[in-house]
C-alpha cells in the first residue's frame, strides 16, 4: 500500500497504490489521517459498521472519504484501520466493513478540517495488476 502527497495550488492531494480495492480504500483512510492529524490511531477498540454504494468507484471512493470526515468532524470517532469488502453489484459499486478507531483527544495533533473529498482529477484504475487512485480534498 502506498501513499504519495500530490502538489497542489489550494487544497490538498495524494496518490494511492494497492494491491487490491479494499488496500486501495485502507490507503485512502491513512492518506486523509495524515493530513488531519499528527498521530492518528493505528486501530482501536471502537468499531463502527459502514455500509455505503455507488454507481462507479470515483463516486464510492468520494463516497468513503466524506463519511470518515463526517465520523471525524461531527461524531468525533477517528478510525485508524477499516476492514472493508467492495462488491460489484447491479447498478455500480458496494462497499461494507468495520471502522475501528478511537474517540477524537487532542494528543493526536488534529491538524485543521477537510471540507470534503472532491472529484477534481479524481481517478480509479487499475494498472498493472495494482489499483491506483488520484485524490484531491477541499481544506
Amino acid at each position: 500500500m502506498v501513499v504519495r502527497p500530490l502538489e497542489h495550488t489550494a487544497d490538498v492531494g495524494f496518490e494511492l497504490e494497492g494491491e487490491s480495492l479494499e488496500a486501495l480504500f485502507q490507503a485512502a483512510l491513512l492518506g486523509l489521517l495524515g493530513v488531519m492529524f499528527q498521530s492518528p490511531p493505528k486501530g482501536g477498540k471502537r468499531r463502527r459498521r459502514l455500509r455505503l454504494e455507488a454507481e462507479d468507484l470515483e463516486t464510492l471512493l468520494v463516497h468513503f472519504l466524506n463519511e470518515l470526515v463526517y465520523l471525524i468532524q461531527t461524531k468525533g470517532f477517528v478510525p485508524g484501520r477499516a476492514v472493508l469488502r467492495i462488491t460489484p453489484t447491479s447498478t455500480g459499486y458496494a462497499l461494507e466493513g468495520t471502522l475501528f478507531g478511537e474517540a477524537f483527544r487532542p494528543e493526536m495533533g488534529f491538524q485543521g478540517e477537510v471540507k470534503s473529498a472532491t472529484f477534481h482529477g479524481l481517478k480509479v484504475a487499475e494498472e498493472g495488476g495494482r489499483w491506483r487512485a488520484r485524490v484531491i480534498l477541499d481544506v
